[in-house]
């Protein structure tokens, strides 16, 4: 009978064991294509002055926009976060006056995640040493000469939150999802400040550490072998 006993001792632990193997582990949510390797592009969905991608910088004196953001990455298989490349082109600056600006990303990525298939956040990952760069120049010749008047530095940091997403062109062979940043995505910026007038901070010059919020409205969709394929948020 002991002995019994205890080989039901042994199969009753084995077959504990064995349970909690096979439970089913908790749902990640994961950005995923319906073939792999799959290239993502995400573009802005506005083209509008007032509601192109916009970056605000301190009380909101000065932002800058611009007239096309480019996300890109390249998704291998379903991740629960997704590093994307941007790009920026067409941009200026407004406040007290309407200048030219550029923002170079240096290497830096948004590394995407999301927190349900409705909501997300983003955390910016850049090289050692680098870090996005915007840039105002009080002219279009100083623009043209290289000669920035204000420069804001956003270092990486995060995650950031104030990310919401929804489904873009729900059942077509191209169908993605929808990124929408508000401008309750904050971030700590780092100043060098000029002139008042343009650069919107304040009339002293060196550094200072002030804050920024991020807008924007994006369509990811994605290829495979240069076929459209689904890009889905799934939990």
């Amino acid at each position: 009978m002991k002995r019994n006993a205890k080989t039901l001792g042994v199969v009753m632990i084995t077959v504990l064991a064995l349970s909690f193997a096979i439970a089913p582990a908790a749902h990640a949510n994961n950005i995923t294509a319906g073939a792999y390797p799959a290239v993502l592009t995400g573009k802005d969905v506005n083209t509008e002055h007032g509601k192109l991608t916009r970056i605000t910088i301190g009380n909101g004196a000065r932002f800058v926009e611009c007239t096309t953001m480019t996300w890109s990455a390249t998704l291998t298989s379903a991740q629960t976060e997704v590093d994307f490349t941007p790009t920026y082109a067409g941009c200026f600056s407004n406040g007290l006056t309407t200048v030219p600006a550029t923002i170079t990303t240096n290497g830096c990525v948004y590394r995407i995640h999301p927190t349900s298939t409705t909501m997300g956040q983003t955390t910016i990952i850049c090289p050692e040493g680098k870090q996005i760069e915007i840039h105002i120049y009080e002219n279009t010749t100083r623009h043209e000469e290289n000669k920035p008047l204000c420069t804001y530095d956003i270092a990486a940091q995060g995650p950031i939150t104030g990310i919401t997403f929804s489904v873009a062109n729900p059942g077509l062979a191209n169908e993605g999802f929808r990124m929408n940043f508000t401008d309750l995505a904050k971030f700590n910026v780092t100043s060098t400040m000029g002139s008042l007038v343009v650069c919107g901070v304040n009339a002293t010059s060196g550094h200072a550490a002030t804050t920024g919020s991020a807008r924007g409205e994006y369509v990811v969709t994605g290829k495979s072998g240069g076929v459209d394929t689904k890009v889905m948020l799934e939990h």
